[in-house]
């Protein structure tokens, strides 16, 4: 029995020992979490809509509200599909567009088909014309934008890669954290050489939160800059899509404090109020505006936040915006304190510190 216990005893010895020195198991230590990025991609039913558009009179309409150049894409998609502007593809579209559809319901739809039969997914929604699926995939097939594209691959490829390069250096879940709560869904950025080459879209599919972008307008009629040129444009593009989506689901979420607020005006420009509407969407306008100056201050230079400032003053009318960046940076920082658990908590004080600090800014 004595050597029996001594022989436990030494194994124990050995045991420890052994537990005491080996290294922990990959299971045992852990590790952060990795960071969501924003996913850059093409998507061959937003180039469908985009060379669809390309046959309507989208393009010279567009030119006629500003002059601005096209990318080489946008000019040969137009050539490629320039004998199909009578396809009854092309005359559904035109119709849409005389009825002033908004370009987000209509590439959202597209979204919602199958790939590459265009197939609906879903029941439609009532605007959208009788066989439209069918005229869209008979399109597709009879303009052979299949080759078209595959000639072209460089000119998508490219923006992606310079794109995915800028995503890949910020962290936009966790900026919206404080404001939205985690974001579930998955942010998409779609660079578009097509069309339309004027007009950023952003909408939601399903789980996704999708941002399409054309390339940065030159001036006057010169070719866009390339999107590396200026990724700070991609981020604003970006930010005021996600935040207009997030924002307006989160609002809806906390219904019950808006409308206890929502009687006390905002301490706004005056002309900035009446272009913008009811409170809702004063509020929405300086939310973006305001979250887009923190996100360059912290994420790209003060200098491209100064940048943005002076636009928002001089062009939007909104001269009031150091002070709700003030304002915003104060809830950030009591957020992380722990003072808040949420915007919405912070919410019912909203109006009362813009009044603050525009009495601050007067003096």
């Amino acid at each position: 029995m004595l050597s029996l216990v001594k022989f436990l005893s030494r194994r124990l010895c050995v045991w420890s020992a052994h537990f005491m020195t080996a290294p922990l198991s990959a299971t045992a230590v852990e590790t952060p979490p990795a960071k969501r990025e924003v996913i850059v991609r093409v998507d061959d039913r937003v180039r469908l809509a985009s060379a669809i558009l390309a046959a309507t009179n989208y393009p010279d309409k567009s030119q006629e509200r500003k002059k601005h150049g096209t990318h080489a894409h946008a000019r040969g998609t137009r050539k490629v599909v320039g004998e199909f502007t009578s396809h009854p593809a092309v005359h559904a579209m035109q119709v849409l567009l005389e009825q002033n559809t908004p370009l987000n319901a209509i590439y959202s739809y597209l979204l919602r088909l199958t790939w590459p039969n265009l197939e609906p997914t879903e029941e439609p929604p009532r605007w959208v014309p009788p066989r439209w699926h069918e005229y869209l995939r008979h399109f597709y097939e009879q303009t052979n934008l299949e080759k078209w594209w595959a000639d072209e691959a460089p000119q998508w490829q490219t923006p992606v890669r310079h794109l995915r390069e800028s995503f890949a250096k910020i962290d936009m879940y966790a900026f919206f954290r404080p404001f939205v709560g985690e974001v579930v869904e998955t942010l998409v950025f779609m660079p578009n050489v097509s069309y339309p080459s004027d007009q950023t879209l952003g909408f939601r599919v399903g789980g996704e939160l999708v941002t399409i972008m054309p390339p940065p307008i030159a001036w006057g009629d010169s070719p866009p800059w390339p999107y590396k040129d200026d990724p700070a444009l991609a981020y604003r593009a970006a930010l005021n899509e996600y935040a207009t989506l997030l924002m307006s689901a989160y609002l809806r979420q906390h219904g019950s404090v808006i409308q206890a607020i929502s009687d006390k005006p905002l301490a706004i420009d005056e002309k900035y109020a009446e272009s913008h509407g009811n409170w809702i969407s004063q509020f929405m306008g300086i939310f973006r505006a305001a979250i887009t100056v923190l996100f360059l201050e912290d994420s790209v230079s003060l200098l491209e936040a100064k940048s943005f400032i002076m636009h928002m003053q001089k062009v939007e009318h909104l001269t009031a915006l150091p002070g709700i960046v003030n304002v915003m940076r104060r809830y950030l920082e009591d957020y992380r304190t722990g003072k808040y658990a949420q915007f919405a908590d912070y919410l019912p004080n909203f109006p009362k510190h813009l009044r603050v600090a525009k009495t601050i800014a007067a003096l």
